[in-house]
């Protein structure tokens, strides 16, 4: 084959090759993504609370009497140019809180957001000094989405998901869900009285290791001295060992 001949075919095929390039564009571009627009409620794998949310009055305010919990959710699909809304459900027969005990809030996708929040009002109640009461939410249909994930475990790699999520809501002390795997370390073993006197030490209630309010191994050292030795003066100037609930003497780590 000579060099004109094949500078000829060249230029045929290439005319060719990008005809057929375009329609698998045009074609992708209409089936790139066809599903309907669903949401779920995102499990963060570094978010002690990604499973479920325990709400205690007890280690807020005494003059608070109504708060919001915020429960973040996620779209499968892309974001619009317009907001977009939310069907939030209760699950009657897996809910234990009264009418009165908690309102779920209008829930919003905003226009070219991705995330959002479940804003779930929980207000205090006497009963709740004593037990605490459970709401099941659920993500029903709604005119701009469908339920997304149903059950999908977080992981370090990737976040999880799922269509329900459990609140409980009480107003006594409640062990934080990450003092086994993480707190006990600097506190030892969990007791509402150490717990309390931690509260009234420190001025905080989380020991978080991830998000905005996130803690470091040096911090929690320091901690852990402080309320050593707050407990060490304490129990000089009371002439008397400080006891928890169950009558074992409450320490703290060397």
């Amino acid at each position: 084959m000579n060099t004109t001949m094949a500078k000829n075919i060249l230029y045929l095929l290439i005319p060719a090759l990008f005809g057929c390039q375009l329609i698998a564009c045009k074609k992708s571009e209409l089936t790139s993504y066809t599903q309907p627009d669903m949401i779920y409620f995102y499990k963060d794998y570094y978010n002690t609370d990604r499973d479920s949310i325990v709400y205690s009055f007890a280690i807020k305010p005494d003059a608070l009497t109504v708060d919001t919990v915020k429960i973040p959710l996620r779209i499968m699909g892309v974001a619009v140019s317009r907001d977009r809304s939310v069907n939030i459900q209760i699950v009657a027969d897996s809910s234990t809180a009264l009418a009165e005990q908690y309102t779920v809030l209008p829930v919003i996708v905003k226009a070219g957001a991705y995330t959002a929040n479940v804003p779930l009002l929980v207000k205090r109640a006497p009963a709740l000094k004593t037990s605490d009461v459970r709401v099941l939410l659920e993500i029903g249909n709604s005119d701009d989405f469908l339920p997304g994930v149903y059950n999908s475990t977080a992981s370090a790699s990737r976040g999880g998901g799922s269509v329900r999520f459990p609140v409980r809501i009480n107003d006594f002390l409640t062990k934080p869900s990450n003092w086994d795997s993480f707190i006990a370390a600097y506190f030892g073993t969990y007791s509402q009285v150490k717990y309390k006197l931690v509260i009234d030490v420190l001025g905080r209630t989380q020991f978080l290791i991830s998000g905005d309010d996130a803690v470091t191994t040096s911090q929690m050292t320091y901690f852990k001295i402080k309320c050593r030795n707050y407990l060490a003066d304490l129990n000089t100037a009371s002439g008397t060992k400080l006891k928890d609930e169950t009558g074992t003497e409450i320490t703290f780590p060397n």
